[in-house]
């Protein structure tokens, strides 16, 4: 380069090969995945969107409420492990695809389930009270939902599977599990009435919700 002594062209060649390098580490490295989110800051993520669509309930209608929620509670509900936890043992009896009919079925009610409940809103906030470790190394997670004249209990219980938590199941009051109603209410139909019954009683539960909105 004119102007410049040997040496000192030599090392402009060559801070100028290590920016390139630098430059070319950072545009090819592969992205950094987002740090999944532990037990509290997914329910509290989770809280935090049904207390901002219940704000804008009325606005929203139903079919917007259901949109808006849908994104979270496919991230926080482990829904195919509830799926398969409401039919017990019958879940290693069914073909896959009446395994992944049932998924569907039962994911479209909790969606529409969700739109239904959380349809307006008088000043309710949501209260984290701790964490629990169960023996299995699951997490409860200990809310409360506070109204204007009281305190509701939510707690909600959460698995690990492949390295990212989810909500198995929801205990209103601190002890009434929504699965375990669901698991006898689900079998006894199967027992009765066979796996494909069962499926299109849960794809009409799903259906009368929606008309019912």
């Amino acid at each position: 380069m004119e102007g410049l002594s040997k040496e000192e062209d030599m090392s402009f060649y060559f801070i100028r090969g290590l920016i390139a390098l630098a430059v070319a580490a950072v545009l090819l490295a592969p992205p950094l995945r987002a740090e999944p989110l532990n037990p509290v800051a997914m329910i509290e993520k989770l809280h935090g969107k049904l207390i901002s669509v219940m704000q804008q309930a009325k606005e929203l209608g139903y079919a917007g409420r259901r949109d808006a929620l849908t994104p979270v509670i496919l991230a926080s509900f482990d829904l195919r492990r509830m799926t398969r936890v409401t039919v017990g043992h019958y879940w290693k009896e069914m073909g896959a695809a009446q395994k992944d009919k049932l998924t569907h079925a039962f994911t479209e009610m909790t969606l529409s389930n969700y739109a239904l409940r959380f349809d307006g809103f008088s000043g309710e906030f949501f209260e984290t009270l701790g964490t629990l470790q169960t023996p299995r190394n699951d997490t409860v997670v200990q809310t409360h939902i506070v109204t204007s004249d009281e305190k509701i209990r939510i707690d909600y219980l959460l698995r690990k599977s492949n390295e990212k938590w989810g909500i198995i199941d929801v205990f209103l009051k601190g002890t009434i599990s929504e699965l375990a109603a669901r698991r006898s209410e689900y079998m006894s139909v199967i027992r009765d009435r066979g796996v494909d019954a069962l499926i299109e009683a849960v794809e009409k539960k799903a259906m009368s919700l929606a008309d019912n909105s």
